[in-house]
């Protein structure tokens, strides 16, 4: 076996992809040439160094992957943590809150300059008003008159005096929406009150004084 032909096969013998016979015939050239054993040496010193590497970088893929995973878990406990907190949250708000009797809500309107405050409060000891506006092309077509009972935090010691929903006006024909655009008013317009028994429309036209401008 001349050289050449040796060192091509040395791969293949190395990985023990060749047969018998061709293992005996390289086996036999090494031991009459110093210089292919060495070869065969080398390369195998090559290889062993490149597979630790190699593994030495898989290992380093694999803690990675363990530390994105771990991040994400945490991640994850975080998220479901705070949606759960906040399910929680919205499930005990609403659930000591109802939609109030018109007989208990005491409601006024005032207007200062363009601007239209409809204000609505309690009649009863230790419950504050909450009412929801439900809007229709950017104006307030719909108030839901809720009432709450005083838990005595923050938000509900402010709400003690009343709870408000503005409307702006350009001039007695024309409302400002709340993207900033303007709506010529026609009669159809209203704002729909609703309580629990009971709902109250009101013109969006005899919301507006003139001579309060």
């Amino acid at each position: 076996m001349n050289h050449s032909v040796f060192r091509d096969l040395v791969p293949s013998y190395i990985e023990n992809l060749t047969s018998e016979e061709t293992n005996k015939q390289i086996e036999n050239h090494m031991e009459q040439c110093e210089n292919c054993r060495q070869y065969v040496k080398d390369m195998q010193e090559d290889l062993l160094v490149e597979r630790n590497h190699e593994q030495k970088k898989e290992e380093k893929n694999v803690d990675y992957l363990k530390k994105v995973r771990s991040k994400n878990r945490k991640k994850i406990f975080i998220i479901v943590g705070s949606l759960l907190s906040i399910f929680i949250g919205v499930f005990f708000f609403f659930d000591q809150m109802w939609i109030a009797d018109e007989d208990d809500i005491q409601t006024t309107v005032q207007q200062q300059g363009t601007t239209v405050t409809l204000s609505f409060k309690t009649k009863n000891n230790h419950r504050y008003v909450l009412p929801m506006s439900i809007l229709y092309q950017n104006s307030i077509d719909e108030i839901i008159i809720y009432e709450k009972w005083n838990d005595f935090s923050e938000p509900a010691r402010i709400l003690e005096d009343g709870s408000n929903v503005t409307v702006t006006f350009l001039d007695e024909n024309t409302l400002i929406l709340f993207d900033g655009e303007e709506k010529k008013l026609t009669d159809e317009d209203k704002i729909t009150i609703r309580y629990k028994n009971s709902t109250e429309e009101i013109k969006l036209k005899d919301l507006y004084n003139p001579k309060n401008k």
